[in-house]
């Protein structure tokens, strides 16, 4: 079989631009058993059911979905069903640097009345609060029932590193794996792929030349599309305290042929003043490259020449 990754990586397509958008993320623990009986009709609760129909109904009325990231415990000898951690993931208001967290302890319907509170904003859950911890954790898609690529490369990557850092976790799908293996950072809410272990240890301890990571850039959950990619020629420019920026976008002009967009951004303390960077992005090619390594179907994949019109 050839991997979609592996056609992907061949054709040299960009990874720009392909993160999931979303404004609010829940991530739960589920067993690895559980992933695919979550995402099976026959298998699903009544709580989850009414979850789904009320998401629906939001998803229709809404521009933007919504993030769902299972992760498997480190320790199954300590995980409780009737009790799972669950992160809800919410965007502040103003400049976006990284997500709001908020921890639970939920039993299956106070999980899914999670969903409807935080994402749909209906009704509200009986999920237990508990104290958030710092720092990242890193979600990594090892899910291969969905797609080969990730069953490959994300489960030999989390094998390689799974001694790195404790809150390195084996993940269900949650999209982009034609980019297989793939990482989601949160809570900055940002998309990684093509990943290597040098490459991602360099990411967790931002350490070294960035311009390699930047390569693997997908974008942030929080933009769209031409957004995502004027972030990701602004981090490549920068180096690594964009990562730590607060950022504004507006999609100036976008059309078949290309973009231009506005980035503002707050540097942290200690790298200079807020300042604005016009980006544009001109059509040069598009591949047409496989939607899954299971199926012969093709999707079009534009790609961009971007520059940035001043300084940072």
């Amino acid at each position: 079989m050839r991997l979609c990754a592996d056609l992907s990586r061949e054709s040299g397509a960009q990874l720009q631009g392909s993160a999931h958008r979303w404004d609010t993320c829940i991530a739960f623990e589920a067993t690895v058993h559980e992933w695919d009986l979550f995402r099976d009709p026959a298998s699903m609760s009544p709580a989850q059911r009414r979850a789904l129909a009320v998401l629906g109904d939001w998803v229709e009325r809404s521009v933007t979905g919504y993030g769902m990231v299972m992760y498997a415990p480190h320790d199954l000898s300590n995980f409780d069903a009737g009790r799972r951690r669950a992160r809800v993931y919410t965007r502040p208001a103003g400049p976006l640097g990284h997500f709001q967290r908020q921890d639970f302890y939920a039993d299956e319907t106070q999980l899914w009345a999670l969903f409807e509170q935080y994402v749909a904003g209906a009704g509200q859950s009986e999920a237990e609060p508990v104290a958030a911890l710092d720092g990242p954790d890193w979600h990594l898609c090892t899910h291969g029932r969905v797609d080969s690529a990730c069953g490959r490369y994300g489960a030999l990557l989390f094998q390689t590193l799974r001694g790195e850092d404790a809150r390195l976790w084996r993940t269900a799908h949650f999209g982009g794996h034609r980019f297989a293996p793939t990482l989601l950072e949160l809570p900055a809410g940002r998309y990684w792929g093509n990943l290597t272990p040098e490459l991602t240890q360099q990411l967790m301890r931002r350490g070294g030349d960035w311009r390699a990571v930047a390569a693997c850039y997908r974008g942030c959950a929080g933009f769209d599309r031409a957004a995502q990619y004027a972030g990701a020629a602004a981090f490549e420019r920068a180096g690594w305290w964009w990562l730590d920026a607060r950022r504004e976008a507006e999609v100036l002009h976008e059309d078949a042929q290309g973009f231009e967009v506005e980035l503002r951004y707050w540097p942290p303390q200690g790298y200079g003043a807020p300042g604005r960077v016009q980006v544009r992005g001109e059509l040069t090619a598009t591949l047409q490259l496989p939607e899954s390594s299971h199926t012969p179907d093709l999707s079009p994949a534009p790609q961009y020449r971007v520059t940035l019109g001043g300084d940072l």
